[in-house]
């Protein structure tokens, strides 16, 4: 339930193309997804504009393009569910024509037959939905259902001569986090034989990204030692060890949230005895370069403190390119030189707005005690920015204001990078603050695992428990705090109103989960089960999941709620439907309550087109203004 998605980057004939299924990158034109060719500096949108690269499997998309090894790029299209070449430059060709019923993504193409590609396909008739892995023929157009028989499929993969492939599969109640298997087969024109189940266990271990060597011998990730660490499988013997890295044992490497979207690429392996891999420690990232024949580590001092899940691709033996945020730097596309590690060229940033950096807030990590709600004790971590602006002058003897953003999920987290959506507010006088609370990954397995049974409760304590810390240290007037959070974020909003009424000075949910058993009645597959272990345990009698559902849903609680309410919600979301915010908009009007329901046409679980992302912001700038900013 986390709106929108990471920024992914592909390598074209040694040159970098870059594809992003958020908002981030052709808002103006309504969120289309384009692939662009970097030439150094010069950026050029080889996509017709009838076609927006972003795949639907398991609504949240991801990996919806890949490179063939002739040269040529495969994609699927988000407006026609279809498949297609890009031979060059908006030369477009279908393998796949479009289909209501079948929906492709995570592609990769056999290295010697590049008429075969491995997908994963989800088929929908009716209210059934099944997905495989198939095996796209775009000779004669085919479709073969190769592996099959799991709830869920993620990650085929060829081997470097075409004689194995691997694959990631899981079922319910799990999520790909929370348990999942790692299996190889051996591969020859019949298909997948001799298949072998290498790692991953349902409910106990979480395995992805793995990533054939020229050796044979197969890299993946799996949290079984309670992060998420490098392993290696031994193509003779078939066991797995893991890859030891003196000082980021406590760290996540390659897996620094969870696998909601697709096709993530967290580490590549630059030569036979060198890997270059992301690490998240505390939420926050670095990028390590592992000799695998000494296990040394070189953390590289780039300043990348958020690197996205799909982040970083070869160019040649001594070069990559990564996309990540510095503190003082928004997400971009940078190159990297391994003989230079504390350099980086700036090849495209995210945005071409003129800042000066000294406008920035920096932000900093926090750790604070939990103190508010019912289940007091330990610590909770959290993203601060203070508010900051050169030409900005506060009110003598008074404290700033202060925002606390959620994140969605809630299996996620927000890390330092600089993000501009939050300098919006840190430049205007208000302090900022994301918090990461207990289930948010970044801090390892047992911190995540911390929220099962008790969502809707650690995570609005956690909220409350981050202002009383902040204004405990001088840094924020509690008087004026305000909260913010978008699907399984914009749930804690609703929830936190309902608990800590006199707290919250107002609320912005967008998408927002107001009805528990209603979403889990129409929520789509892929989150189907997901619920279940974020409320009570799986042997709960039916009488007690009833009463936990109504508990924990805000809609019921609206007379709880004494200040203003803003909700934003998209027309075509399938993930949280727009029938949550309109009950709850009903129920609080029904009672007289202050709340502001904004539609936006054409938006599904999140916003991607211009002029929505701006009138949400100028929605909450109203409410901000007249409750966090209300003179007294």
């Amino acid at each position: 339930m986390a709106p929108g998605a990471a920024l992914y980057q592909l390598i074209w004939s040694q040159e970098v193309l870059y594809h992003s299924p958020s908002s981030t990158l052709i808002p103006a034109e309504k969120g289309r997804c384009a692939i662009v060719e970097q030439r150094g500096t010069e950026s050029i949108d080889i996509l017709p504009l009838e076609y927006t690269a972003r795949s639907k499997v398991h609504e949240y998309g991801g990996g919806a393009c890949t490179v063939s090894p002739d040269g040529s790029l495969i994609f699927t299209d988000a407006n026609t569910n279809g498949v297609f070449y890009l031979k060059a430059a908006n030369d477009v060709q279908p393998i796949i024509t479009a289909s209501e019923q079948f929906r492709y993504a995570d592609f990769d193409v056999h290295p010697l037959q590049t008429n075969l590609i491995l997908a994963v396909q989800e088929a929908h008739s009716g209210n059934s939905v099944t997905n495989t892995v198939a095996l796209i023929n775009s000779d004669d157009k085919s479709v073969t259902n190769i592996c099959q028989g799991a709830d869920f499929y993620s990650t085929p993969r060829f081997n470097h001569d075409g004689t194995k492939i691997c694959w990631v599969q899981w079922s319910h109640p799990d999520m790909p986090w929370t348990g999942s298997e790692l299996h190889i087969a051996d591969w020859d024109a019949a298909g997948p034989t001799n298949a072998k189940h290498i790692a991953g266990k349902a409910a106990v271990e979480g395995v992805g990204q793995p990533k054939w060597h020229e050796d044979g011998s197969l890299f993946f990730t799996t949290d079984r030692t309670g992060f998420a660490q490098l392993y290696r499988l031994n193509p003779l013997s078939l066991e797995v060890q893991q890859l030891v890295l003196p000082g980021w044992e406590e760290a996540d490497i390659a897996c620094k949230r969870v696998f909601s979207a697709l096709g993530n690429n967290s580490y590549i392996i630059l030569t036979p005895t060198q890997l270059v891999v992301s690490s998240t420690k505390l939420a926050t990232d670095a990028l390590l370069l592992i000799d695998l024949q000494t296990s040394k580590v070189l953390e590289f001092s780039l300043g990348l403190v958020d690197i996205p899940l799909n982040s970083i691709r070869k160019i040649s033996s001594t070069e990559f390119v990564v996309i990540g945020s510095t503190v003082t730097s928004p997400s971009a596309l940078y190159l990297v030189d391994i003989s230079k590690p504390s350099e980086k060229v700036l090849l495209k940033s995210s945005t071409a707005i003129p800042l000066s950096p000294s406008i920035y807030s920096i932000a900093k990590h926090i750790t604070f005690p939990r103190t508010q709600g019912k289940e007091t004790g330990g610590v909770a971590h959290a993203i601060f920015n203070p508010p900051h602006n050169p030409s900005y002058t506060p009110i003598p003897k008074t404290k700033p204001p202060v925002i606390v953003s959620i994140h969605g999920g809630p299996t996620g987290h927000d890390a330092p990078g600089l993000n501009l959506g939050t300098q919006y507010w840190t430049s205007r006088g208000y302090a900022y603050v994301h918090v990461n609370y207990l289930g948010s990954t970044g801090y390892g397995r047992k911190y995540r695992e911390a929220l099962n049974y008790s969502w809707g409760i650690k995570d609005i304590d956690d909220s409350a428990s981050c202002v009383a810390y902040l204004a405990e240290q001088g840094l924020v007037d509690s008087t004026k705090a305000g909260i913010v959070g978008g699907s399984a974020g914009g749930y804690t909003v609703l929830q936190s109103l309902v608990h800590f009424p006199k707290l919250w000075a107002g609320g912005t949910s967008m998408c927002g989960v107001a009805n528990l058993k209603s979403l889990m009645m129409m929520t789509h597959k892929f989150e189907s089960h997901y619920l279940f272990a974020l409320l009570f345990p799986e042997d709960t009698p039916e009488e007690e999941k009833e009463k936990v559902y109504r508990e924990r849903s805000p809609v019921f609680h609206v007379e709880k709620i004494e200040n203003p309410l803003l909700i934003l919600q998209g027309d075509e979301d399938r993930v949280v439907p727009l029938d949550q915010a309109e009950e709850m908009t009903r129920g609080l009007k029904s009672g007289g309550k202050d709340v502001k329901l904004v539609v936006f046409q054409g938006e599904g679980h999140g916003l991607r087109m211009q002029e929505n992302v701006k009138t949400a912001i100028l929605e909450e700038e109203e409410l901000w203004r007249r409750t966090l900013l209300a003179l007294e």
